[in-house]
């Protein structure tokens, strides 16, 4: 059997999971040890694991308050390669970056059908550029005008859905919906200009760690755990205030 594909916002909390998850390691993996394990503890842990007296003194360990793991001797990984939860905390908001995205472009395509049947199609859908070559295409390929154009908008879409503000408006505009940043900053309670200057610093943070691997001078860029949380609740309230703001939406 064939699946239907996700709506919008369906396909915006499974892809938002990856990110939440993520953040969700990095806050587990926080080693709250200081010291390495007492002998006394090292036996007890040896006689449950089965490991030989011999090999007792290489037992390693990390605890937070959610996990506690246990390095048993010759294995690949010790309590090092936790030391800087970073990686996991900017590949958690690379990936809630991409949510937000797919949400816009798949929510933009939901409205895509009436855009294009409404009496008058909205402006920024109607300057979306067409080329000879591929009006050639349509004329070749295609039984329906009609999907050709929506397969245009689409790429469209895919081409400018961004987490930058300014893009955002310009996808949503192309099906109609009019003045979205500020009524999500209404909607949310907020001042004028609040939603547009967290999505520009979500924007700059996730270009640079894509772009430049997040470097800062001759190091890494700080990042923590309160920081990827506050950009995944506001990614989060947007999404949410915009499925709602978009429920009865129509041209």
């Amino acid at each position: 059997m064939v699946r239907s594909k996700p709506k919008a916002y369906q396909a915006f909390k499974d892809n938002i999971a990856d990110a939440e998850a993520l953040l969700g390691y990095a806050v587990a993996f926080n080693n709250q040890r200081s010291r390495r394990m007492r002998k006394e503890l090292r036996d007890r842990i040896g006689d449950a694991l089965g490991i030989p007296q011999k090999h007792r003194d290489q037992l390693d360990c990390l605890q937070s308050r959610d996990v506690f793991m246990v390095f048993p001797p010759a294995g690949a990984l010790s309590r090092d390669h936790f030391r800087d939860l970073r990686p996991l905390l900017r590949q958690s908001l690379v990936a809630a970056c991409a949510a937000l995205e797919s949400y816009v472009a798949d929510k933009a395509m939901e409205f895509v059908g009436q855009a294009i049947r409404a009496p008058s199609p909205p402006p920024r859908m109607r300057s979306i550029p067409l080329t000879v070559g591929r009006w050639i295409e349509i004329e070749r390929s295609y039984e329906r005008t009609g999907w050709a154009i929506r397969d245009v908008v689409g790429e469209y879409v895919q081409e400018t859905s961004s987490t930058a503000p300014n893009r955002i408006g310009e996808v949503l505009s192309a099906v109609g919906v009019k003045n979205w940043i500020k009524r999500v900053d209404q909607a949310r309670g907020l001042k004028p200009g609040t939603t547009e200057r967290e999505l520009k610093a979500i924007t700059e943070r996730r270009n640079r760690i894509a772009h430049t691997a997040d470097r800062h001078g001759r190091g890494r860029a700080p990042l923590d755990v309160d920081e990827v949380v506050a950009h995944l609740y506001t990614i989060n309230s947007i999404v949410d205030t915009t499925e709602d703001l978009l429920k009865d939406h129509k041209l």
